[in-house]
């Protein structure tokens, strides 16, 4: 089930860059995430028994902050059997002196086919989603906007299959019919960025097949600080029947903050609520990382929270009959880029949190 409401969240929202058609592209992404289970206290990673490891949907939900560092090289053709790709990053990253980067070969029917694994709305024509949006304790008249799988347009469905087909097939790797994508860290490789670790510096990229650049990320260009509610207290559980008062501390460097929570009721109903103060479908999906004019602009249309914001408010009793509900919130930070190179580079910037504030079948804690 998880699976489906995913692939429907993405399907209508899926974000991925924007390039010309043949440019090849190197992404530098930086993200400082966080995961909480409200009613539960975060777990002390240091006093887990040496050897001990914890399962991935445990470490998630840790509440430990980590640094995540990604490098993509997206570049038009299969790249030749003798294809190679490093990076050279600064020694404030403290990655060692060379990033050699795995070469991703896709398979030409990886987007095609009929049906999206776990994504088959057809079989649930009654499947309905309900979308709230902007701060208020209470419901703001005209809401929630509502819409059924059965009441959409073939083209729009066929539309909203395929979106699912690339973002599944994007999950790890940004997918596109014959082109290559370079990767670090490899996929066996565990990596750790350190708290004293620093994202500034040049970092440069060398290839034999798609051409070679360097970029370099300024003193604001860092990693950002964790999310970090004051409101509500996640120790304790969430009451879903009331107005959900979110606060957190200001994230320096920060340009632009948004959050949603996603809710499912039963098999046929899903809840969107977007900290957004006017409708939009694009923030029911993870937007990935944004470039800084977007962001801003954002903003300027209150799409996204101000820098200086630091509360919103969730209407009272949205999420009362949901069997789960599942908050996530983003923050954009400074980037670097650059507009005339062989690959175009950019270095991106970004700071989440995922809480899972609770439900119906998610009564694991004492009520509040």
């Amino acid at each position: 089930m998880i699976g489906q409401l995913c692939a429907l969240a993405l399907a209508t929202g899926f974000a991925t860059p924007s390039r010309a058609e043949d440019q090849a592209f190197f992404a530098i992404l930086a993200e400082t995430k966080v995961g909480r289970m409200a009613g539960m206290e975060p777990i002390d990673l240091g006093d887990l028994p040496p050897g001990f490891k914890l399962p991935p949907e445990a470490m998630m939900f840790s509440g430990k902050a980590t640094r995540i560092l990604n490098m993509r090289l997206w570049s038009q053709g299969i790249a030749p059997a003798n294809a190679s790709a490093f990076v050279n990053p600064p020694s404030g990253l403290k990655q060692g002196d060379k990033l050699d980067l795995s070469l991703y070969r896709p398979e030409a029917s990886a987007t095609s086919g009929g049906k999206v694994r776990d994504f088959d709305p057809d079989s649930n024509p009654e499947f309905t989603v309900k979308i709230y949006w902007g701060s208020s304790e209470t419901v703001k008249e005209g809401q929630p906007k509502v819409f059924k799988w059965a009441g959409l347009s073939d083209d729009k469905k066929e539309a909203m299959r395929q979106r699912a087909r690339e973002a599944r097939a994007g999950n790890s790797y940004f997918y596109k019919p014959n082109w290559t994508t370079g990767y670090w860290p490899g996929e066996k490789q565990s990596v750790n960025i350190g708290a004293d670790a620093s994202l500034v510096g040049t970092y440069k990229l060398t290839t034999n097949y798609t051409g070679n650049v360097e970029i370099e990320a300024p003193g604001e260009v860092n990693f950002l600080d964790p999310i970090a509610l004051s409101s509500p207290n996640l120790n304790k559980k969430v009451d879903l029947k009331k107005s959900i008062a979110l606060s957190w501390g200001a994230i320096p460097n920060v340009l632009g903050q948004y959050g949603t929570i996603m809710g499912m009721e039963g098999k046929n109903t899903m809840v969107f609520w977007l900290s957004s103060e006017v409708f939009t479908e694009d923030l029911l999906a993870d937007m990935g990382f944004l470039q800084m004019a977007q962001v801003r602009d954002f903003v300027a249309k209150t799409i996204f929270m101000a820098p200086s914001q630091t509360s919103v408010n969730v209407p009272a009793a949205i999420f009362q009959n949901a069997d789960f509900a599942m908050l996530n919130m983003a923050g954009y930070g400074h980037g670097s880029a650059l507009e005339n190179a062989q690959p175009l580079p950019r270095i991106q910037t970004k700071t989440s949190l995922m809480v899972m504030l609770g439900g119906k079948k998610m009564d694991f804690a004492p009520q509040p």
